[in-house]
């Protein structure tokens, strides 16, 4: 059991989340399923650089300088750091994307998603509120605007999104990462964040 669980916390990582967000936005069934596919090619590559690999990257570094204890970031201030650098990489990608045509709706989701990461870093240096369940109710409230707002046809996908929280936060309570209040904090405060700036 505990393997499972491990590998659906690796599979809904919150690093992955944002590649998840574009692929349902471009596959929706909403006009920016029409957006070409070199920009689509771009924002892809753009998030894998500024969301995924300059964070992991960095880690090495930040453990050397001591500014994390270990690489799986359990304590709320070894998160602070990582998450900044985050926010750094989701600033470039929204800064470089500025010239790709037709690539407003990925700039919006680069700013959502520097302001849900810094809300999140400064969250922690409080409270240890759990960043996957944060990263997947951000997801949920992402699809529901989509479904909403742009007449996107994912009310099936919401449905199992949801259920997909349930898991999830079953599997980080299972593992003993996170308490309930901190479960359902992460979730809230994605949801809540989301649905404030594109709801």
């Amino acid at each position: 059991m505990k393997h499972i669980a491990l590998a659906l916390s690796i599979v809904a990582h919150p690093f992955l989340l944002p590649l998840y967000v574009l692929f349902i936005t471009f596959h929706a069934g909403t006009v920016f399923s029409l957006v070409p596919e070199y920009t689509q090619l771009v924002a892809y590559v753009l998030t894998v650089t500024g969301v995924i690999l300059l964070p992991l990257l960095s880690l090495p570094l930040l453990k050397r300088f001591r500014l994390i204890e270990s690489f799986e970031l359990k304590e709320k201030h070894d998160r602070i750091f990582p998450v900044f650098v985050t926010v750094v990489g989701a600033f470039l990608a929204f800064y470089f994307s500025r010239n790709i045509p037709y690539a407003d709706i990925v700039r919006q989701l680069y700013l959502v998603l520097v302001v849900l990461l810094a809300g999140f870093m400064l969250l922690s240096i409080r409270w240890k509120v759990s960043m996957h369940m944060t990263a997947i109710g951000a997801l949920c409230a992402f699809v529901f605007v989509l479904g909403v707002k742009y007449a996107g046809n994912v009310g099936d996908l919401l449905i199992c999104l949801i259920l997909a929280a349930g898991v999830l936060g079953t599997c980080r309570l299972y593992l003993k990462r996170h308490t309930p209040g901190q479960v359902y904090g992460g979730f809230v405060y994605g949801v809540a964040l989301v649905l404030a700036l594109l709801g």
